[in-house]
């Protein structure tokens, strides 16, 4: 009798066991917002008047030292912060409306590089994705064909706050899954004005205040507590260029705050932009290409 009992509790357990192993993980997050600052580098840190950011990463987590993939220009960095490989992989090395420059390592059926777009709609095709952005080409490196929306700002400079609107009715209307919006103000100050200069440094806290209005369209919309916020860059400037590998280039902030996201965290690891898209991937518990070299962030609580 008692050995029957036993069997018996031994089989429930063993059940119970193979229940559980099988069972998916639960998302980390239910949305993921990624604020892409183009031409915002690290040296402009300390010195910016950025007092939502630095409010963020108080909340959150962030490492003030994210490595660029050569060469330091948009097209290769913003790639990589999607589709999760260095040039070598993808094959883009410039700002050629996400052409290649040589023969990608990986081409899948659908031509482009699988960004974290494209991993979400394989297992989650009614989800809802987009992009809004000041620089036209750059939902090309998104993978356009996996995005459910896209908004290109015409002439940005004339109409500074129109990203904001765009993106804050996008998020209320659609509360998406996963969302990159790209600013490109400072960039156009960089290159205009240069490095370090006045035009550029005044114009930090009007970004700043850009992404706020944009976080509280996010909690108008009523998913702030469900979505995770990433402010993140693809490159900074030598006086007014970049493109090379002075630190003043290669080197871009990065602050993650939001659902399941240390607090008050530092990140002391390298990372480099590719690890950007897997950190994406694993709010979502994407299986990722053998292709990606990107590893998730430490930033999960």
């Amino acid at each position: 009798m008692k050995r029957g009992f036993f069997l018996l509790m031994a089989s429930l357990l063993l059940a119970g066991a193979c229940q559980s192993n099988n069972e998916a993980p639960k998302d980390i997050a239910g949305h993921v917002i990624v604020i892409g600052l183009d031409g915002w580098g690290t040296w402009s840190f300390e010195q910016g008047d950025t007092p939502f950011i630095k409010e963020k990463m108080k909340e959150g987590s962030w490492t003030l030292y994210k490595r660029t993939v050569r060469p330091s220009i948009s097209g290769p960095n913003w790639a990589a912060q999607m589709n999760g490989t260095p040039v070598e992989v993808s094959g883009i090395t410039g700002n050629d409306k996400g052409v290649p420059t040589f023969k990608p390592l990986v081409q899948p059926d659908h031509g482009c590089q699988p960004t974290f777009f494209h991993l979400l709609k394989q297992v989650r095709p009614d989800a809802e994705t987009g992009v809004v952005c000041e620089w036209g080409e750059f939902s090309v490196y998104a993978d356009h064909q996996c995005l459910d929306y896209r908004k290109a700002i015409d002439d940005p400079s004339g109409h500074p706050d129109a990203i904001v609107k765009e993106s804050v009715k996008y998020i209320k209307e659609k509360k998406p899954v996963i969302c990159f919006i790209h600013i490109d103000a400072l960039d156009h100050m960089g290159h205009s004005y240069g490095q370090g200069s006045a035009e550029y440094m005044a114009e930090l806290p009007k970004v700043d205040d850009r992404i706020r209005r944009i976080v509280e369209g996010a909690k108008e919309a009523g998913i702030y507590d469900d979505t995770i916020f990433m402010i993140t860059s693809d490159h900074g400037h030598e006086g007014t260029s970049h493109g090379g590998d002075s630190t003043n280039e290669i080197e871009t902030p990065y602050v993650v705050w939001g659902k399941g996201i240390k607090k008050g965290h530092e990140i002391t690891e390298p990372v480099i932009q590719y690890d950007v898209a897997a950190t994406v991937a694993k709010v979502f518990n994407l299986k990722t290409p053998d292709s990606w070299r990107g590893v998730p962030i430490d930033v999960f609580e």
